[in-house]
């Protein structure tokens, strides 16, 4: 969708907007999306069930498309490759990753318009901005033919280990901001009930409640720490769980297992752990065995490399993003592999997070808890040098 149709809907008077999704979602999903959406899933259905050497192979395959796009397309590697004295066929596995210097979030900084892909259109790329945990919020761009944000075929993936199907309705309660402090907002067009982050607190927790009752919810994501907290306002005015929930997707922050505890005996169902990063380098996921993280190695290359603090840091290569390729990206995140081999028999290897992305809440004049964590709204991070 071109940004000239997507500011012109975003200038509309809400009522108007209201109508339109409604329309829009009597659209067929097939035909929303399109056939190169499905294509996509179709492969990722089956790709999850290769060995552990088809998954490496097809990952090796991927990377040489990329690095040899990087070369071609975009101004940094270029000028890093001529630099090193490297050409495309030297990265042929991700064993010959080493030969590339780690990206850190600075070189990004410095090099934003440098990164970007010249042979992608003003249109054809999204820009976006990390949440601003670590301190600096930073800007990169995103293949707009494949948007996180909207309807991406490796969270579908995901959500179908859980049994969520699409046309099953969701709520979602994580950075949401909605217009005229509305506390919830129904998007009809993706199924989905946002419920607001800035305005929960135990008097409107009633409300949020029967939204949910009232939509007929089956699913929830959000950050762990808002459902929490979600959990504990209902317990504190007698609210009992809608008993239609299915599962809870947990993602943004580190998942504690008193949090995971909480809220599972609460809705009576299991927590889907969901690690993810704006930048779309890495994925790690909990399927329905619940024994780790999956590291999605049909969606990037990931290695674990020796920290100054002793543990492993998480470098990343995404092998989706060819508007702004990440190569051995540093995403200032530890873990490490594990030894275990999950039961489910997917090929993805189980890996471990150490510590973990926290939130903090500045608590309103109302009560409201109100995440911080978050610089993410548009040109906010623009103007933003450090956060803390």
């Amino acid at each position: 969708m071109s940004s000239s149709i997507v500011d012109t809907y975003k200038n509309l008077p809400l009522g108007v907007k209201t109508a339109l999704k409604s329309a829009y979602s009597l659209i067929p999903l097939r035909i929303r999306l399109g056939g190169e959406f499905f294509r996509q899933l179709d492969f990722l259905e089956k790709s999850q069930w290769w060995s552990a050497q088809e998954l490496e192979n097809y990952q090796n395959e991927q990377l040489r498309k990329l690095i040899e796009h990087a070369y071609q397309n975009v101004p940094y590697y270029n000028a890093l490759f001529k630099k090193l004295s490297l050409v495309p066929a030297d990265i042929r596995t991700k064993e010959d990753l080493h030969k590339i210097p780690v990206l850190k979030k600075d070189d990004v900084r410095k090099n934003l318009t440098q990164l970007r892909a010249k042979n992608f259109k003003e249109n054809d790329a999204v820009r976006l901005s990390t949440s601003g945990t670590t301190g600096q919020p930073m800007a990169f761009y995103y293949d707009r033919e494949k948007e996180y944000l909207n309807y991406d075929p490796f969270i579908w993936r995901f959500f179908g280990w859980a049994g969520h199907h699409q046309g099953e309705r969701r709520a979602t309660l994580s950075s949401w901001t909605l217009a005229n402090n509305q506390l919830y907002s129904y998007n009809p067009a993706r199924k989905l009930l946002i419920l607001s982050a800035y305005n929960l607190n135990s008097r409107n927790v009633v409300e949020y409640a029967m939204a949910m009752k009232r939509f007929n919810i089956t699913y929830l994501d959000g950050y762990p720490s808002m459902i929490e907290l979600l959990v504990s306002f209902m317990k504190s005015e007698g609210i009992q769980s809608p008993s239609t929930v299915k599962a809870i997707f947990s993602h943004s922050e580190c998942l504690y297992d008193w949090q995971r505890s909480s809220i599972e005996e609460f809705f009576g169902c299991r927590c889907f752990n969901w690690y993810a990063l704006e930048e779309r380098v890495v994925l790690g996921l909990e399927c329905n065995k619940h024994e780790g993280l999956h590291l999605i190695t049909d969606y990037g290359i990931t290695e674990f490399l020796d920290d100054e603090s002793g543990g492993k840091k998480i470098v990343a290569t995404s092998l989706i993003n060819y508007a702004m390729p990440f190569i051995r990206y540093d995403t200032e995140d530890i873990g490490e592999l594990s030894c275990a081999h999950c039961s489910c028999g997917r090929g993805f290897p189980l890996f471990h997070l150490h510590g973990g992305r926290a939130r903090s809440f500045a608590i309103g004049k109302d009560g409201s808890h109100i995440p911080v964590g978050n610089v993410d709204i548009p040109h906010v991070a623009d103007n933003v040098l450090q956060f803390k």
